[in-house]
Order: structure tokens, then C-alpha cells, then sequence
């Protein structure tokens, strides 16, 4: 089963108020019209991006398969850009060729953070001192005195108030505060720089408790994880990412393969996968074999290595036979030949050859033939 994520873009509506009626004096002041912003602008809002450190762990994790990982990076986008180095460090963790490009496309630059507008807090963005005509044509411009203020406050005057100049700022619906506030911003005063607006704390969103608990699994912080993983199941239970994870998690950090099950059903019903680490027969009886995942969704069964090299991928109506095998390899000549004996293989026979083959070894990486057992039951359960 292919994931589809969609992203629903939305637009920003910005509200606009009646026009300006400007004097002779918005020729000079046109960079200033750009900073005027209506209340109750609205931000689009978007995912928090994948870190390098994070995509790096996620891959040597595995606990993603390839095309899982490539739509969260096209859906969240990645915080930094594609060198030499980096891609040398994504490929030396096991990435494969398609998480590379996905990561090469999916760059998001930062994008400056601006003061959420409020009554008391209105937009103002960074600038140099305010002149007398920028002053002047806020206030024509609608904005109330005591905002104006805010304004002076935060970028300062640019010039001494005089008894002229505070006529002129007068007869623009200014207030005698605003022009006291001037006269205590302008050039020479000992003014002190604004504290910036104070910024709520964000909360972790699904993303972020995924990501932390793939760090701290990776970290050998199993309590951890599950915990981070719970919350976000709490926060979003319609999601398979943290059910997937949280069932790989109880397998190999607790070894408790009765809840792990029930959290890898919980994943694949949700359009999710069931992971498991296993080894990748090459030999016929085991004697050389690689190490990786195995993906099981609702319609396909999709191995990946660790060092991103070696794939398989069947669709179930492809499955002709999963069965654990009798012996190492399905033959007689398994042990004869060098194998380990019983390290709970099991094969996939496609109805069509993949690659020229008929038949595929795998064996859990803990040799454990109950595990075995568990993968073949999910392969047929859907």
C-alpha cells in the first residue's frame, strides 16, 4: 500500500481597511506603507521542518521504510541544504537514493518570526529612527495616538521635538502623550531599547514527540520514547506513525511482543506499518546474510538493509507462500553447508519472480521463531 500525505495549503487573508488618503507626502514614505498591516492578519501555518540530526537518526533507525520516509520529508520539508558532506553523512547512514533527492528538493529556509498583533501590541517591524513625516503619516494614515506611541517607543525619533514640529504631530490627531513620548526618544536621550515582545512557549506538536522519541529510542532511553509516543497517540490517534513506532519500540526495547502487536495492528489499520529488524539471506543457509527492516502494510511486504543497499518489496496478490521454514534455507543442505542451524527463517515465495527469483530467506535479527511467527500473521491478516 502506497501512503498518500496530503497537504492542504491555505491561504493567509489579510483584512484591508479603507485607503489611505495620502498627502504630499507618500512619495518619500513608500518603504513605510509595507509595515502597515491590518489587525487580525492571519499566518499560514506549517510544519516545524526535519532537522539533519534528526532525518540521520530516523534513517539509522529504520523504523521508517523508504517511502514513508520520503513523504514526511515532502510534507515537512528539511531545515537544511544538500551539500557533499551531508549527503555523504544521509548515504553513510543507510539512506536511500530517493530519501537523498526527496531531502535535496524539500529545503525550507527559515522564515522570520514576527510579533503576533494584538490590542496592546501592534506589528512594528525593526527600522531605524522614526522622522517627523513618517510619524505624521501613521497618524493619516488611521493609526490611533497610543499605538503611534509604541511605534516611538520600540524604534525611537529621529528628531528633537519643537514647538513647530509638535503643532504639525498636534494637527495630525496627535495627542500631547504621543509628543512627550517623542521629545523622550529623540536624538541625544538616554532612551532605553525596548524588551522584545515576550513569546509564549510552544507546545511540541505530533511531529516534534515523534521525532524526540526516535532520539531518545536511538539514545537507549526506551522509557522515554514510550512516554514521548503516548502523548502523541493522545494527541492524535488517527495518525499511524507514532503506533508504528511505539510497537518497534516495545519489541526491541522491552521485548514485549504482545503489546507490540497490538500497537503494529493499530499502525497498519491506520495505513501505517509493522517494522521488524531481520536478516536477509544471501547464502542459502544464513552464513552470509544482511541486516535491515521489514515493512509489512496492509497490501505489501517491502525489506530495506541498514546501509540502504539491498531492497525487496512484493504485493501481497505477488505472495504466493510465507511459511517458516523446517530448515535453515528450505533445504537439507543448510546445515551441511555452514548454516546456524534453527535461527527462526522463514521464506516468501512470489508468484512471480522478483529479480530473477523464486524464493526469499529472512530470519528475525534475534532469531526468535515466535517473531517469525508474528510477521507471517500480520502478512496474511490483511
Amino acid at each position: 500500500m502506497v501512503v498518500r500525505i496530503y497537504a492542504k495549503a491555505t491561504k493567509s487573508k489579510m483584512q484591508v481597511g479603507g485607503r489611505l488618503k495620502l498627502r504630499s507626502l507618500a512619495v518619500s514614505l513608500l518603504l513605510l506603507s509595507g509595515w502597515l498591516f491590518a489587525p487580525g492578519a492571519l499566518q499560514a501555518q506549517v510544519k516545524k521542518p526535519i532537522t539533519k540530526d534528526g532525518l540521520v537518526k530516523a534513517i539509522q533507525l529504520n523504523g521508517l521504510s523508504t517511502r514513508e520516509l520520503v513523504q514526511q520529508i515532502q510534507l515537512r520539508g528539511v531545515d537544511f541544504q544538500l551539500t557533499p558532506e551531508i549527503e555523504g553523512e544521509l548515504r553513510g547512514a543507510g539512506a536511500r537514493p530517493e530519501v537523498v533527492e526527496a531531502a535535496r528538493a524539500s529545503y525550507r529556509p527559515p522564515v522570520a518570526s514576527r510579533p503576533t498583533p494584538g490590542k496592546n501590541t501592534p506589528n512594528v517591524p525593526a527600522g531605524p529612527p522614526l522622522s517627523e513625516s513618517e510619524i505624521i503619516l501613521l497618524l493619516q494614515s488611521g493609526k490611533p495616538a497610543p499605538e503611534v506611541e509604541q511605534w516611538v517607543e520600540r524604534r525611537g525619533a529621529g528628531f528633537r521635538i519643537t514647538p513647530v514640529s509638535s503643532k504639525k504631530i498636534m494637527a495630525a490627531r496627535g495627542t500631547r502623550s504621543l509628543v512627550g513620548v517623542i521629545a523622550a526618544n529623540g536624538p541625544g536621550t538616554a532612551r532605553k531599547t525596548a524588551s522584545p515582545l515576550p513569546v509564549a512557549p510552544k507546545r511540541p506538536d505530533y511531529d516534534d514527540l515523534t521525532d524526540q522519541a526516535i532520539i531518545a529510542f536511538k539514545a537507549n532511553n526506551t522509557d522515554s520514547a514510550l512516554e514521548l509516543l503516548q502523548k502523541a497517540i493522545a494527541m492524535d490517534p488517527s495518525k499511524p506513525t507514532a503506533y508504528q513506532l511505539m510497537g518497534f519500540v516495545q519489541l526491541y526495547g522491552k521485548g514485549d511482543i504482545t503489546n507490540a502487536e497490538k500497537n503494529m495492528r493499530e499502525a497498519m489499520q491506520r495505513g501505517g506499518s509493522a517494522v521488524f529488524q531481520v536478516k536477509h539471506d544471501h547464502s542459502g543457509n544464513f552464513r552470509y546474510s544482511c541486516e535491515g527492516s521489514f515493512f509489512i502494510t496492509k497490501t505489501d511486504v517491502t525489506f530495506k538493509a541498514n546501509d540502504g543497499k539491498d531492497t525487496f518489496e512484493a504485493l501481497d496478490t505477488n505472495i504466493k507462500e510465507i511459511k517458516t521454514n523446517s530448515l535453515v534455507g528450505g533445504s537439507r543442505f543448510g546445515i551441511l553447508l555452514g548454516g546456524k542451524g534453527d535461527v527462526g527463517a522463514f521464506h516468501i515465495s512470489p508468484k512471480v519472480k522478483i529479480n530473477g527469483k523464486d524464493n526469499f530467506n529472512f530470519s528475525p535479527r534475534t532469531e526468535k521463531k515466535e517473531e517469525a511467527k508474528l510477521i507471517i500473521a500480520l502478512v496474511n491478516s490483511f
